[in-house]
């Protein structure tokens, strides 16, 4: 088990940015995913001030991933891939790409049209459940280091309270333990500033960048709970979904 989580762990989990800008909720996921997968790199950061923003916590670079590394050495997590990720894959490739989109409700496919078919790359998928993006590298993590994936266990949802406020996040959120994997400065952001950010780009049409916050969100403390929505072990949705022909089961 050693042996595997050590060989596995020679692939670097990479976030390909590809938002028009560093939201602070984008930015708070990258942030987490850092503290997850310690060596963290993301790329396609085109701002100056962004890069430096992420730059304390991650290596950032204006380039793609296809201008620092070959075809061959990149792998892409795509939900609408067709082959589960396994532990193998991190022998094989050097490269594990998670798209840094912020997700659709329902979703629309934008990493196969801006990723996977782009740069013509292999792909595997996490199963028909969106995550988020340090969700997604948090599962990528516990695969690399030699759990099957259909063991990873997911909340369906959560619910985020302060209070009479409650806040539905309707995407999947992987679980270590009983403990729902979210950032817990991405809940105190929603629950305090992210009003006040919609507002701003309503009126201004455009969305605040983590860098007009001189990259310091300065987040005041609130109480929260997590009430996190159905949990499923990844194994069962991909059983449904392979009996639906949409996944290849059989490496």
């Amino acid at each position: 088990m050693v042996a595997t989580a050590v060989a596995a762990r020679m692939a670097v989990i990479v976030i390909e940015h590809l938002e028009p800008t560093l939201s602070p909720w984008t930015y708070l996921e990258y942030k987490h995913t850092a503290s997850i997968v310690g060596n963290l790199l993301v790329t396609n950061v085109k701002d100056e001030r962004e890069r430096a923003c992420l730059e304390p916590f991650a290596r950032a670079v204006p380039e793609s991933v296809n201008e620092i590394a070959e075809r061959r050495e990149i792998l892409v997590l795509d939900p609408q891939a067709r082959v589960p990720l396994s532990p193998e894959d991190f022998k094989q490739f050097r490269y594990v790409v998670v798209g840094g989109i912020m997700g659709d409700f329902p979703p629309k496919g934008r990493t196969r049209k801006l990723l996977t078919e782009k740069l013509g790359v292999e792909a595997r998928t996490l199963g028909p459940c969106q995550l988020s993006v340090d969700g997604a590298a948090y599962v990528a993590s516990r695969v690399a280091d030699g759990e099957p994936l259909e063991r990873v266990k997911i909340a369906r949802g959560l619910t985020l309270k302060r209070g009479a406020l409650e806040v539905k996040l309707p995407y999947c959120y992987p679980l270590s333990g009983e403990r729902v994997i979210f950032s817990g400065e991405l809940a105190r952001y929603i629950l305090s500033l992210l009003e006040e950010d919609e507002a701003y780009a309503a009126v201004s049409g455009k969305v605040r960048s983590i860098a007009d916050y001189g990259c310091n969100l300065k987040l005041p403390e609130v109480e929260y709970e997590i009430v996190a929505g159905r949990v499923v072990e990844l194994g069962a949705l991909l059983r449904r979904a392979c009996a639906r022909s949409e996944f290849i089961s059989d490496r």
